[in-house]
């Protein structure tokens, strides 16, 4: 299941604090039983080790709080806290980094900058050259990677690892063997490292909340003079997370595989360093320069405001207030005349022209002052993108893009998403209207926009006019997940014609409904596939979670109410239930194999739980079962492998 899969290993992390499968057979998972002093010699071989290194090379990821998307990040770090690498956010978006003096720098595409938020999207002039971002309004210098880089020196790492391993409290299971040998994972509240079980004793992984995790410190509040700074961990609420904690209100985790880093390494990155502090700009100061940012056409009507002649005169002139010059055309509309066109051509910066005629009065032989008003709207590719009629089409409605605030760069995208959201109802319905932008603007808040953006522009979302009722829960980790997944799947497979929360058709005249539902064309074979998505922080709510899904796969789970339930996989298509693991699932999560997994999945205490996955005819509920970590995408098409045997348990 390609396409289904390796987005959740660009998305994903998993470590974090202790709750992990305990197999009472032993294997991967399983109580270690090292005594405290054994466990903390280990530990301190293993720092002794960090402390010696002149740098750290780190594939890290870092989850914010809240569920939103994962960034990854391929740091090297030396040991004077110098940094430079690499940020990419989910499906789309790449920026080259570096950290010096308590500054972070950046260099990233239009991509990257668009998916940090309304609050930094006037960041987007920034594309290409090197910046110094500054935290504004409370936020975080990079809400998305909000960790002092400078902080993961080696020196760091060791410093936890000691804490971790020297803890009386300390959880230690076995890890498996994540890169060829036995390991064990430590953990404390939210730190976990996991260390090889022999000598030479070496840091596998590592992972903690950097809110609480010293020496290892946040991207800080820059104080200015004169003004207190906030503390460290603003906006970090430290919430411990069980099973009715709703994805919402989730710790900011940071996980990373390290290795030592070579000479050429740390000499790149303090070059590096240097180079970005010498040629960083600041980012645009305000909101306002956001809509300054490309061409932005601003109309007047000049004309006086009681005609009394007949015909009467208009007069209109438009402005291109913004910094890059377009091609315009200006529409006009009276009362009883038809849309008129009115092509101005490329406007440059500060450049106006105007448009003059004549239309009828329309009060002429009443004897009576008649009010009316005259429409206009400019046409721009740089606004609506290449098609004058989804321009045209929102004009009819009374939408426009800057109906939800983004950067005038993305207001193309914005206007496709718009239209297809809403083409397909009457002009009248106000109602829809009001939902598309009410949904919109929260999926902007939530950091989404960029997503349904991209959604969109596949042209491939065959059920867009339901998107606004669909979007109700990306406000939680399950939904985010799914709506990551369906962007990567149009991104990567360009087959793919997706139904995004159901909606599909079916040729027997029924509607059925998936968390999403794809059909696509691969080395000559059609793919037919109905997914059901569950989302999981803790391990006790795996199974449930599996019964739950496999139910909803098969139109069985009809409990709660809404227009979601029952859900049903169509005849015909495959039938797929996903397990996204989060961080709070256990430490062993992020080295965990297929091995690994079988093993615990086929475990003889989850007997019982397996057969959820039949129905008590004896068939299976699932054709493909697919589970998530940071390792990777593992998938089961033979169920039998993890100990289900659906004919075999109803004889």
């Amino acid at each position: 299941m390609a396409a289904a899969g390796v987005v959740l290993a660009v998305i994903l992390t998993a470590i974090s604090s202790s709750g992990g499968p305990d197999d009472s057979t032993g294997g991967s998972g399983g109580p270690v039983a090292d005594s405290s002093a054994v466990a903390a010699a280990h530990g301190t071989a293993a720092a002794t080790a960090l402390n010696e290194l002149p740098g750290i090379h780190l594939s890290a990821a870092y989850a914010p709080y809240g569920g939103k998307p994962v960034t990854r990040a391929e740091l090297t770090v030396t040991n004077d806290g110098k940094a430079s690498g690499t940020f990419e956010e989910p499906v789309t978006g790449k920026a080259t980094m570096a950290w010096s003096g308590e500054q972070l720098y950046l260099k990233g595409d239009k991509e990257f900058w668009a998916q940090q938020g309304p609050h930094n999207g006037h960041d987007l002039t920034s594309t290409g050259r090197w910046v110094a971002p500054e935290k504004r309004s409370g936020y975080h210098m990079l809400d998305s990677f909000g960790v002092n880089a400078g902080s993961l020196s080696p020196k760091s790492l060791a410093a936890i690892v000691r804490q971790v391993t020297s803890d009386p409290a300390v959880v230690q299971e076995d890890a498996g063997s994540p890169q060829g040998r036995r390991s064990i994972s430590y953990t404390v509240d939210e730190q976990t490292v996991v260390l090889t079980s022999d000598a030479p004793y070496t840091l596998v992984s590592i992972g903690f909340n950097p809110a609480s995790s010293r020496p290892v410190t946040t991207a800080g509040w820059h104080g200015q003079p004169g003004v207190d700074a906030p503390a460290v961990s603003a906006g970090h609420r430290v919430v411990p997370v069980d099973d009715g904690n709703d994805g919402r209100f989730a710790n900011p985790y940071l996980v990373a595989v390290p290795r030592p880093a070579t000479e050429k390494e740390t000499d790149a990155t303090r070059a590096a360093a240097a180079e970005a502090a010498a040629a960083a700009v600041p980012p645009s100061s305000d909101a306002e320069a956001a809509r300054r940012q490309g061409p932005n056409f601003v109309t007047r009507f000049t004309s006086p405001y009681l005609c009394t002649s007949n015909p009467c005169s208009y007069d209109f002139t438009v402005t291109n207030e913004g910094d890059a010059a377009a091609e315009a055309v200006l529409h006009v509309s009276f009362p009883g005349i038809p849309d008129r066109p009115h092509p101005l051509g490329t406007l440059k910066p500060g450049q106006s022209k105007s448009v003059s005629g004549t239309r009828p009065n329309v009060a002429a032989g009443t004897g009576k002052t008649v009010r009316h008003t005259d429409y206009s709207w400019v046409y721009s590719s740089a606004t609506y993108g290449p098609d004058p009629k989804v321009g045209q089409r929102l004009y009819a409605r009374e939408l426009k893009p800057d109906d939800v605030f983004v950067a005038t760069p993305l207001k193309p995208l914005l206007a496709n998403l718009l239209d297809q959201m809403t083409k397909d109802a009457p002009v009248t319905d106000e109602e829809v209207n009001e939902k598309t932008i009410e949904a919109l603007r929260d999926a902007n808040n939530e950091g989404q926009l960029p997503l349904l953006m991209t959604i969109a522009a596949s042209g491939r979302l065959q059920n867009p006019g339901e998107l606004a009722e669909s979007l109700s829960g990306i406000d939680r980790i399950g939904g985010v997940r799914v709506l990551q997944q369906i962007a990567h799947l149009v991104k990567t497979d360009p087959q793919a014609k997706v139904w995004y929360d159901g909606g599909y058709k079916a040729s027997n005249g029924q509607t059925y409904r998936t968390d999403y539902i794809y059909t696509s064309n691969r080395d000559g074979q059609e793919l037919r596939r109905s997914v059901q998505v569950k989302t999981i922080e803790s391990w006790g709510k795996l199974w449930p979670r599996m019964k739950g899904g496999a139910e909803q796969l098969n139109g069985e789970h009809t409990k709660g109410g809404g227009k979601r339930q029952p859900e049903n996989a169509p005849p015909g298509f495959e039938r797929v239930l996903q397990i996204n693991l989060e961080p709070s699932v256990g430490p062993v999560f992020f080295n965990a194999s297929k091995a690994d997994l079988t093993k615990f999945l086929s475990g003889p205490r989850y007997a019982q739980a397996r057969q959820n996955l039949c129905k008590p005819s004896g068939e299976d509920r699932v054709d493909r079962l697919v589970l998530i970590n940071a390792a990777g995408t593992h998938e089961w098409t033979d169920l039998t492998e993890i100990g289900v045997n659906c004919r075999a348990a109803t004889r």
